[in-house]
């Protein structure tokens, strides 16, 4: 007698059931490469929401040297008290400066480096400015001078190029 052959053979792949085990591994690899850019593009938008948040506190603080500083030292009734006024105020505009300068440096986009330069430009000009005015003889156009200064910061807040959302 001949032996019997079994006519039950091992299911191909090819043939319905099972899927290549290729396939999972292809599968997880994509579903992988999805979760590391969405974590990579996730934290380049935080990121660049605390840029814009940090930009929005330096603008106040140019905002306030324009709209509340300068007022303030405007009406002082001699420029020995101007002097004295932008002495407490000048620590305060300082760090605005050398905050404007880290965000141009650390600036999501050249748009938004752009705004951070404007601004720490113009506040640099205006410090300047101020400093030039405390340190010559006394001179009768000292308010002007305020008042050109506040100005010029007014025109590079409302003109410089707004960040990019």
């Amino acid at each position: 007698m001949e032996p019997e052959t079994s006519t039950t053979s091992a299911a191909s792949p090819d043939e319905g059931g099972e899927t290549p085990s290729w396939v999972w591994w292809v599968l997880a690899a994509l579903v992988l490469a999805v979760l590391a850019g969405s974590a990579v593009a996730w934290a380049h938008a935080r990121r660049g929401k605390h840029w814009r948040e940090d930009l929005q506190r330096a603008e106040d603080e140019v905002a306030w040297f324009a709209h509340v500083l300068l007022p303030e030292l405007r009406q002082s009734r001699s420029l020995d008290q101007v002097v004295g006024g932008w002495e407490v105020g000048s620590p305060r505009v300082g760090a605005a400066e050398d905050r404007l300068t880290v965000l141009e440096s650390s600036a999501p986009s050249e748009t938004d480096g752009a705004r951070a330069q404007t601004l720490r430009d113009a506040v640099r000009r205006a410090s300047q400015r101020l400093d030039s005015l405390t340190v010559v003889a006394p001179h009768d156009t000292w308010a002007l001078d305020l008042d050109e200064v506040a100005q010029d910061l007014d025109v590079a807040l409302s003109s410089a190029p707004q960040p990019e959302i």
